[in-house]
């Protein structure tokens, strides 16, 4: 249709997007249609640029048909973020071609590319799509249930022959997980969902492990609920996303999907580092046809940033991956490296480079010789690396509330520098014991920190506003072990401000724990079973579930006092008053059935904050999901049938059990996809793994807000030295499948998984990036004359115990 040539000059002068000058890119983009590549794209190197030019030149240049290219992401998110891009940029490039070029034929061709052809999105919503779109003649299509939709199933199952209450079960699982505790049904289902997830990823035979189980009674009962599971899943024609990816890659093997394969040459898959076996089988499949029809595959991703291990994902097949498609495609693939950093400082390159080289183990762990990733020539932001840590958590969220403050609503502060920790202060202080001597270094280096001039920080038109501040932590959650954390603190003082700043954390606090949620869930209750007439009936229903539905009541009861408006044309009272009674307002008979759908916005009318508050909104989202979810697969439908005494009461208890016995016992969790869209004036706080492919002008990663003293609860958290190496979950499921056991132990994963996660949390920052956390955590503590240190990976430790540190780190 065009010369490269034309379509790069389009690129630069158009679409303003310089691929010339960056050769990693450019290779990338220029590359055949016959060429597999395997790109290393590093944080803020530009993949998604590269993704849609490389697009738009299959098309442009190489006239590769839209429907012929299929592109795989890991979020919908990310997915709406390509198509969107290749929307926008491919009409810009499109209408200057039909403007300039003359040529009938190819304004014809030009005027009928059709962008919306491209298959792109998650490899579970492509399946489901492709599934949909060749299924036979007569043929059902299964209804794709949602996770926590999966889980509630899951937890019916155990409840309905009282397996919850196992022994031999519960022991089990309690082995493979690693918890101490897990007596509640939700927690057990959790487990059981890993295990039939695992057994899918990873490509097991279950009748094989099922006979291979048959000493450990534990064992085979957990199988037995999973195929309990399944059956009761296929028997409403429902299915889990890992059984969907299984039903698709059975039908792409067996030549269901041919017209689908014949018509694919171009695959490109991203963030490939957190695939799994069966992921990858079915990507070697489609890749197959796509090379036989002179096409290709491209694989994008970054092994320092696989975060999902503990969701079935082999990093492994990421790190071989040029010799696993050579053994089982027998083609050679060339790799780019994308290593040129557009998104950070160079002071935040440097310490994402030196924090991922620190620990000469993780380097095993890696792509081989991988480079480092660097800054553009133009950079020239010198801002170091900050950190500010303080005695004790409530001191720690008062200062950096007061920072925060200045910066929202005054637009700038100035910082004054405590010390500064470089290389010359970690080789002091390491390996010294002496208590008198460290604290003569520490007054030292306190000393000249004090001859550093302040540090100026604005919110200027390279900041903007309060949502351009993120803060990541291991974990959201404002409390833990029974103690409020940090970001409690932190909350509460933003919002004690003259002028308050609000907060973003919907999953700060456990669904069954928010008061909001307990008044609307309480109502619902006090509506569908007065008194818990029904819920009492029903023996065995779990004590916590029974627990939080009594509270709930209490709360709903104590609201409906309170008389929240609107008063017309019915108060709270009258609404939840006519329910329990049974009696019609303005109508003839009480209607035989009831949408508790329906029931449940209507509630919402009394109760503000779920209808403006944006951490509300996510709460009701969360709960009308389960509501509609559910329905799929039970008798009722989320409906209360009103036909007789017994259906009514059936239905009931079907409501308890499949939505609210889940919420009540931590059951449903906010799913990812309801925090997609961020609030634009609120500072964000999210856990480092919901931050993934997001970034901020101010990144504040916690690495230590918790750490007090070398304690071996938070060791999984900072320093998993404790690690058992007895066989886990994954290596017990991945010893039946073709990839085996991994030849790195569990704690050397739990160390490489560590190293991983905080290089995510550093390197989503643009501008700034401050570490914070308690003084014990880079200081160590003292106990009976002696002192102690806090090993940490996110702090500069090798797995060694060896405290490495940073090059430079600016406390304040």
């Amino acid at each position: 249709m065009i010369s490269y040539e034309e379509f790069e000059d389009m690129v630069v002068n158009i679409l303003k997007r310089d691929i010339s000058s960056n050769k990693e890119q450019k290779n990338a983009i220029l590359a055949p249609c016959n060429k597999s590549l395997f790109l290393v794209a590093g944080p803020g190197s530009g993949k998604t640029t590269v993704m849609v030019l490389k697009i738009l030149k299959y098309i442009f240049v190489d006239d590769i048909e839209p429907n012929e290219i299929i592109a795989t992401t890991f979020t919908r998110k990310a997915a709406d973020e390509l198509y969107s891009r290749i929307l926008g940029w491919g009409d810009m490039i499109k209408n200057h071609l039909l403007n300039t070029i003359h040529d009938f034929n190819n304004i014809t061709k030009i005027t009928r590319i059709d962008f919306n052809q491209i298959k792109i999105g998650t490899t579970d919503s492509i399946a489901e799509e492709l599934l949909r779109e060749y299924k036979k003649p007569g043929e059902n299509q299964a209804i794709v249930i949602e996770g926590f939709v999966a889980n509630s199933a899951m937890i019916k199952i155990i409840i309905e022959d009282e397996k919850y209450l196992n022994k031999n079960l519960v022991e089990y699982l309690k082995e493979v997980s690693g918890k101490e505790k897990i007596e509640e049904p939700s927690k057990l289902s959790e487990i059981l969902i890993e295990i039939k997830n695992r057994i899918y990823y990873d490509q097991v035979d279950f009748n094989e492990l099922y006979n291979k189980t048959q000493k450990d009674s534990g064992a085979r009962i957990a199988l037995d609920c999973i195929k309990k599971y399944e059956d009761k899943l296929q028997n409403r024609n429902t299915i889990d996303f890992a059984m969907l990816e299984s039903e698709f890659l059975k039908k792409l093997k067996n030549n269901e999907l041919e017209t689908f394969l014949n018509e694919t040459k171009i695959v490109l898959i991203d963030e490939y580092q957190d695939t799994n076996l069966l992921q990858e089988d079915i990507y070697f499949t489609i890749a197959r046809s796509a090379i036989a029809n002179n096409g290709n595959i491209t694989v994008v991703g970054d092994d320092d940033q696989s975060l999902y291990r503990f969701r079935g994902a082999t990093v492994d097949l990421f790190t071989t991956y040029q010799e696993r498609i050579n053994e089982k495609l027998g083609i050679e693939v060339e790799e780019i490296n994308l290593r040129t950093n557009y998104r950070s400082t160079e002071n935040i390159i440097e310490h994402c480079n030196q924090f991922a080289e620190l620990d000469s183990e993780y380097q095993n762990a890696r792509v081989e010789n991988k480079p480092k990733i660097i800054a553009p020539d133009f950079d020239n932001d010198k801002m170091p690396i900050l950190g500010m840590f303080r005695n004790n958590p409530e001191m720690l969220a008062k200062d950096l509330s007061k920072l925060i403050n200045q910066l929202v609503n005054k637009g700038e502060a100035e910082i004054k520098v405590l010390q500064v920790l470089n290389k010359e202060y970690y080789e002091k202080v390491t390996g010294v014991i002496d208590i008198a001597r460290l604290q003569q270094i520490k007054a030292e280096n306190v000393k000249a920190g004090k001859e550093i001039e302040k540090i100026t920080l604005k919110l200027d038109s390279d900041y903007g506003s309060a949502s351009d501040i993120a803060i990541l932590s291991y974990s959201p959650k404002e409390t833990y072990y029974g103690n409020r954390s940090f970001l409690h603190y932190l909350r509460k003082n933003l919002k004690k401000l003259r002028q308050p700043i609000e907060v973003f954390n919907p999953r700060g606090i456990e669904l069954q724990d928010i008061d909001i949620v307990g008044i609307f869930c309480g109502l619902m209750l006090e509506c569908i079973d007065p008194d818990s007439t029904v819920q009492k009936s029903d023996k065995t229903i779990p004590k916590l579930a029974t627990h939080n539905m009594r509270r709930w009541r209490i709360k709903a009861k104590d609201f409906i006092k309170l008389n929240p408006e609107p008063h017309e044309p019915i108060t709270l009272s009258q609404f939840v008053t006519y329910w329990q009674l049974r009696r019609p307002r303005g109508h003839e008979e009480w209607p035989k059935t009831a949408s508790l759908m329906e029931l449940a916005y209507k509630i919402t009318t009394w109760i503000e904050e779920l209808q403006e508050d944006v951490e509300g909104i996510v709460y009701l989202e969360a709960i009308t999901q389960s509501i509609t979810q559910t329905g799929f697969f039970n008798d009722y439908h989320s409906n209360i049938s009103f036909r007789t005494q017994k259906q009514e009461r059936e239905s009931i208890l079907e409501a308890i059990w499949n939505i609210f016995i889940p919420l009540s016992t931590g059951g449903i969790q906010i799913d990812e996809s309801l925090l997609e869209t961020l609030p634009d004036n609120r500072i964000n706080v999210l856990s480092i793994h919901q931050s993934k492919g997001l970034e901020f002008p101010l990144v504040i990663v916690d690495v230590g807000s918790r750490f007090k003293q070398n304690d071996i609860r938070t060791q999984k958290l900072r320093f998993p030295k404790s690690i058992k190496e007895e066989t886990t979950l994954e290596d017990r499921i991945r010893r039946y499948s073709k990839i085996g056991q991994s030849k790195r132990g569990e704690k050397d994963k739990s160390f490489d998984d560590l190293t991983r996660l905080y290089f995510v949390a550093f390197s989503r920052a643009e501008k700034v990036l401050l570490l914070i956390g308690l003084n014990p955590a880079i200081e160590g503590y003292n106990k009976k004359n002696n002192h102690f240190n806090i090993p940490n990976v996110a702090l500069g430790w090798s797995r060694d115990e060896k405290y490495i540190g940073f090059n430079e780190i600016y406390l304040i």
